[in-house]
């Protein structure tokens, strides 16, 4: 019976880590955290966090924020492992509690 290895996941981050980096150092996600306080599963910091990664790989709509993280390594962008299907959950929440448009 021979040595069996796990598979590796690869993914292409371009420059999302030195963004992620900065966002560490001006302590981004714990601003927000404080400034939005919430009882949701994943805190604030990270969704906005996520956003701007988003916006800063080619802009696409919030929702496809799911489909984005989907194929991302999220522990290396985030900080911590994130399920991609939290940030439609996020949107769908968003979308109830936002005041309607005039």
């Amino acid at each position: 019976m021979g040595l069996v290895l796990p598979p590796i996941a690869a993914y292409q981050v371009q420059h999302l880590p030195i963004v992620k980096a900065y966002a560490d150092k001006i302590g981004l996600v714990e601003v927000i955290n404080q400034a939005v306080p919430t009882e949701m599963d994943v805190d604030p910091g990270t969704i906005v966090l996520g956003m701007i990664l988003d916006t800063l790989s080619g802009r696409s709509p919030l929702y496809r924020l799911e489909e984005f993280f989907t194929h991302q390594d999220t522990a290396l962008l985030l900080g911590k492992v994130v399920a991609p299907e939290v940030f439609n959950a996020w949107c769908e929440f968003h979308e109830l509690t936002s005041p309607p448009s005039l």
